[in-house]
């Protein structure tokens, strides 16, 4: 009886308000963030020009394609990990899909930038909506990021000290397959774009490559010296 007690004073010290709107909001702005780059027509991250490129192939939406690759990854994170608790990995993945598709085939279904300047303050909130997400998610302290916890996964199997090689690797992967799925289409470069941009893998996505880590570093230390941040710190 005391065991159950315990365990039920646990949940409910982690299931606060305050971290459910931060894990809420956090999903909200990164489907926000990758329908905005989507949208800009200069390149997606690298994980999302793979989503695209199987939404394509398929015919699937784009949040079903993210659910099914995120969803493989999970598997993998449990069997390499031998543990079945990353199956809350699961509760991020089956929401931010919905999302995205929410703001891919309803909200933002008539939004198609065509000017120049248009385009670049799509791709930007994208660049910045995306990393801001990811960042909500880590203090709310629930269940994220499953290609980080893959990545963490394949470190400590093959007893490497840093990530940068596996998440450059996976990185490179995911694009790489992204590229393949695309020739199988059949579609070219998209020539009409502001830049040359084959199957929504663009200048965009190298950007977000390089920018993506230093934003949600910055996001993570605002948060911190804003108080924003004191869950992690108090309970």
């Amino acid at each position: 009886m005391d065991k159950l007690k315990n365990a039920s004073r646990l949940v409910s010290n982690e299931i606060k308000w305050y971290r459910v709107l931060k894990y809420i909001s956090g999903m909200i702005c990164i489907a926000f963030g990758v329908v905005m780059m989507l949208r800009s027509n200069l390149g997606n991250s690298s994980w999302d020009t793979l989503h695209y490129s199987i939404t394509l192939l398929s015919g699937i939406t784009i949040g079903t394609a993210m659910v099914i690759v995120a969803l493989i990854f999970t598997v993998l994170v449990i069997w390499l990990n031998k543990d079945f608790k990353f199956l809350l990995m699961a509760i991020p993945i089956l929401l931010v899909g919905p999302l995205v598709d929410l703001f891919n085939d309803v909200i933002f279904i008539s939004f198609h930038p065509e000017q120049a300047v248009m385009q670049i303050v799509s791709l930007i909130a994208g660049l910045l909506f995306l990393p801001f997400g990811g960042s909500l998610l880590i203090i709310s302290t629930y269940p994220a990021g499953v290609f980080d916890e893959f990545n963490l996964a394949v470190m400590r199997k093959l007893k490497m000290k840093s990530l940068v090689p596996i998440r450059v690797i996976m990185e490179l992967s995911a694009v790489s397959l992204a590229t393949i799925f695309f020739y199988m289409t059949g579609e070219t470069i998209n020539q009409s774009a502001l830049l040359p941009i084959y199957g929504n893998i663009g200048i965009g996505t190298l950007i977000f490559a390089f920018t993506v880590g230093i934003l949600l570093k910055f996001y993570l230390k605002l948060f911190e010296r804003i108080g924003l941040n004191e869950n992690q710190q108090n309970d």
